[in-house]
């Protein structure tokens, strides 16, 4: 998801760098920001970013962009991984920045962690994000930057976990992010929540955005089969009917996955929630957020209204192929890629799937 501010275009015709970067950097890349990339002096160093900086107290209120500590009748909480919104030359996102702060919040608060706000109280941490330089340098200095991100995800998670009240130490939760988000998430999950008591308490992870071979998730944490299954993840990376992603799909399985064990991506019909059921027509799908609704964040801006039937969609060899319907706007990325749609293509379908699984969760442990 592109942050906000001065931007220079690259060329998107068939000789221009995003062309020719698109089909072979990592699928972890919101490839969006390849043309997004912040304007910089030629010769320019970088300024210092949250790289140089002390680690986020995540007890403060400001390290949050969104936590909702106060009791509410919702039966869960989300815990929710912002992707990128930090795109710059400086390794990591310095956390007092504030247009980026902002920009998280409109973009990804109000776009994607809104579709668990009937199921959940939510929380999202702000984090020393890994900016658009490490997604193309990722080896080396990028990959540290991705790693000082996952350790402030992981304090955030901590955090969150002991200033839970007495009575909520049993609350079902749901882990939840988008492409970077999914990425960390991913981790998270491995580490801190599969194969301790945590995973009994997980409603299911919500990871799309990046392609994660089957073999890769802890076994008990399993892909979810069905619209009601608990401690389970769904994942899926949309794309057109006529992309090419067998590059996509083999640098997922080089990236993530584990030898001798399933290399099948993970695709999740975010409008069936069934494997049994992996095409959906668009008559089926419960509302699309558009993209204007980014808008509403704005100063007496009237939030945008809801796109019924937006798009038809099928799991097909690992990737959600996706057809929007008749004048809905999703356009897709120049190799056909719709990341930027992925939650917002299924807003209505995902909100309404977070509350059965939160009630399933429920009648499970009564």
């Amino acid at each position: 998801m592109p942050a906000r501010g001065r931007t220079r275009r690259i060329g998107a015709g068939p000789r221009g760098l995003a062309a020719l970067l698109a089909p072979i950097l990592p699928p972890i890349l919101p490839l969006a920001l390849l043309f997004v990339l912040p304007l910089a002096p030629a010769g320019a160093q970088p300024a210092p970013g949250g790289e140089t900086e002390a680690a986020p107290d995540y007890t403060r209120a400001d390290a949050w962009a969104v936590r909702e500590t106060a009791p509410s009748p919702r039966e869960a909480d989300v815990f929710y991984i912002h992707p990128t919104t930090f795109a710059s030359q400086a390794w990591n996102q310095p956390m007092a920045d504030a247009q980026t702060r902002a920009w998280t919040r409109a973009s990804v608060a109000d776009r994607q962690l809104s579709a668990f706000a009937a199921c959940c109280r939510r929380f999202m941490p702000f984090y020393r994000q890994a900016s658009t330089r490490a997604f193309v340098a990722r080896d080396g200095r990028g990959a540290q930057a991705y790693d000082l991100a996952y350790q402030d995800v992981r304090r955030a998670f901590r955090a969150w976990l002991a200033a839970q009240r007495a009575e909520d130490r049993g609350r079902p939760f749901i882990l939840a992010g988008h492409s970077q988000g999914a990425l960390l998430g991913l981790r998270l999950l491995k580490e801190e929540i599969a194969g301790t008591p945590l995973a009994g308490r997980l409603v299911a992870a919500y990871l799309p955005g990046i392609g994660i071979p089957a073999g890769a998730l802890p076994t008990d944490v399993p892909p979810c089969l069905t619209p009601a299954q608990t401690r389970c993840l769904v994942s899926w990376n949309g794309f057109t009917a006529a992309a090419d992603t067998a590059e996509w799909t083999r640098r997922s399985v080089a990236d993530y996955g584990v030898p001798g064990h399933d290399p099948a991506i993970v695709c999740t019909n975010p409008i069936t929630f069934d494997a049994a059921r992996p095409f959906a027509a668009a008559a089926e799908g419960k509302g699309m957020l558009p993209v204007a609704q980014k808008a509403a964040a704005q100063k007496d801006a009237a939030p945008a209204a809801m796109v019924a039937h937006p798009a038809a969609a099928r799991c097909q060899d690992g990737v959600l192929q996706v057809e929007p319907a008749p004048g809905v706007a999703a356009p897709p990325l120049p190799n056909g890629s719709l990341h930027m749609h992925d939650i917002a293509l299924f807003w209505g379908d995902i909100s309404a799937n977070a509350a059965l699984r939160v009630r399933s969760w429920r009648r499970e442990h009564r």
